[in-house]
C-alpha cells in the first residue's frame, strides 16, 4: 500500500516515471541496493540523483513540495 500512495501521488501531479518492481524478497533486492543504499520500498530517485528510501510520506511531501502547482 505504500507503494501504491506514491504511485497515486505520481499519477495526481501528472509526473512520468519509471516504475520499477522489485522482488518480494529483499534478499533478492542487490540491484536496489546497489542503486540506493539499501533495500526498502517505495524508493525515489529524483532527476537531481537525490535519493529518498523506505518512506512513503517522505516522498509525497517531496513530490507536493517540489511538483504541486500552488
Amino acid at each position: 500500500p505504500y507503494c501504491a500512495r506514491v504511485r497515486s501521488k505520481l499519477t495526481d501531479l501528472g509526473i512520468t516515471y519509471i516504475n520499477v518492481n522489485v522482488p518480494r524478497s529483499k534478499a533478492d533486492r542487490a540491484e536496489l541496493l546497489e542503486v540506493s543504499g539499501q533495500v526498502g520500498v517505495p524508493t525515489l530517485v529524483t532527476e537531481e540523483g537525490q535519493i529518498i528510501a523506505d518512506d512513503d510520506d517522505a516522498i509525497i511531501a517531496y513530490l507536493d513540495k517540489n511538483y504541486a502547482t500552488k
